[in-house]
């Protein structure tokens, strides 16, 4: 399976924080950074869902139907840990662009503002725990644990334009809407990551022949 958000680069690159199925054991210091050349390329569409904006009366629900990100580079370190399972401190340099659509909605009216979004180069780092298995064609990946989101900084004219409209709102009776803090809400997109307990694979051809010699000989040490 193919993911189509965010987590498509960054879940396979958390692969080898691995348990392996029963009777996997630890292995003591099996530690070290890993690094997955395939891994480090463009990919379309990686941001389908990205989470509302509220401030008071004002929610914003933001989507980017089309979009590329570059990953430039990527590092894991791992950690052996208790019950058969190791952490993950994961690096991620990677920039973007694409479409941003927010549908902004205050006291039952609606509007809809469009506009680019750059995506600046950025370095993201986060950890993880996930379960590994190797199956036919790849390697089944199965997240432990992951952040619940990520925040990935953003450029885009919404932000002032909201802040116009906003400005606007803020003006009524009975009305408490902070609007410097709904644009600057704006410079984040919010992207939800997988549940622990999903799926994915991870295929053969996404993993150069070095790599995977050092993968099966990690997860052989493993059993």
């Amino acid at each position: 399976m193919k993911l189509h958000t965010l987590a498509a680069v960054l879940v396979p690159a958390l692969l080898l924080s691995a348990e392996v199925g029963p009777g996997a054991r630890v292995v003591s210091g099996a530690s070290g950074n890993l690094r997955f050349e395939k891994l480090n390329r463009a990919y379309s569409q990686v941001a389908l869902e990205i989470l509302p904006v509220e401030e008071g009366p004002v929610t914003v629900r933001l989507s980017s139907p089309r979009n590329s990100l570059v990953v430039r580079s990527h590092s894991l370190r791992l950690e052996p840990g208790a019950g058969n399972s190791f952490t993950a401190d994961l690096q991620v340099e990677f920039l973007g662009k694409g479409w941003l659509v927010a549908d902004v909605e205050v006291g039952g009216l609606s509007t809809r503002l469009q506009d680019e979004v750059q995506v600046p180069p950025q370095v993201l780092e986060m950890q993880g725990r996930v379960r590994l298995r190797k199956v036919r064609g790849g390697y089944e990946v199965t997240p432990e644990q992951l952040p619940q989101s990520i925040r990935v900084r953003i450029q885009t004219g919404i932000g002032r334009r909201l802040l116009d409209l906003c400005d606007g709102v803020s003006s009524l009776p009975f009305t408490d809407v902070d609007c410097p803090a709904l644009e600057q809400a704006l410079t984040r997109a919010v992207v939800p990551l997988p549940a622990a307990g999903e799926t994915f694979l991870l295929e053969d051809a996404d993993v150069t022949p070095a790599e995977q010699r050092q993968l099966d000989g990690y997860l052989r040490e493993l059993r």
